[in-house]
């Protein structure tokens, strides 16, 4: 346990780099959820394809990409450019997931 304790240096950036995954996650399910009702399209072109693949296929892929970067940046969170990174995919990721509250709400 002392491990990950000492691995983590930076609590503040680790905290953004979870809200990010969840929020991530959250954002993944929800545009399936969307999808599926016909209320909204995946947004990337990248992932549409997945989308309609398959379920479980396109939510892998989304978490696993999101984590690499994440991961990436939270590696070289000493430089101002990558704390940058993880604030605003945090930020981006809080305002994507009101964007899908909204449309559970209105729609």
């Amino acid at each position: 346990m002392e491990r990950i304790a000492e691995s983590i240096q930076d609590r503040r950036m680790f905290f953004y780099v979870l809200v990010s995954l969840t929020l991530s996650g959250y954002d993944a399910m929800a545009t399936m959820q969307h999808i599926s009702r016909g209320v909204a399209s995946e947004g990337n072109p990248l992932m549409d394809p997945l989308v309609h693949l398959n379920a479980v296929t396109f939510f892998a892929i989304k978490m696993l990409i999101t984590a690499l970067c994440l991961a990436v940046c939270y590696r070289y969170s000493h430089l101002k450019t990558a704390r940058f990174g993880i604030q605003v995919a945090t930020a981006l990721y809080c305002i994507l997931c009101v964007y899908h509250m909204l449309i559970t709400v209105l729609i």
